[in-house]
């Protein structure tokens, strides 16, 4: 899993005030990566994995609203690798 550390190192923050906020997209990110792969976070992420992670945390970090674009398209790009097909 992706820890507090290595998503703070990401988005270049020094202070503990955002450390709830960013445990919680943590997990949001590890529930889309889920969702789009349709199988588990594996045990040892690959970096690709972690990429896309990190960047749809950045995403959530800086449009805690959500907006209009979505999540960029490279996070897609970097799971598909991983995306087990459904029937």
């Amino acid at each position: 899993m992706l820890t507090l550390e290595e998503t703070k190192q990401y988005l270049r923050l020094d202070t503990d005030a955002e450390d709830d906020y960013l445990r919680i997209l943590i997990l949001l990110s590890s529930e889309m990566c889920e969702n789009y792969t349709r199988k588990p976070i594996p045990e040892e992420l690959p970096e690709s994995y972690k990429q896309a992670m990190l960047i749809c945390i950045g995403y959530f970090f800086e449009n805690r609203d959500g907006g209009k674009e979505g999540v960029p398209e490279v996070f897609y790009a970097l799971l598909l690798p991983y995306r087990k097909a459904a029937f």
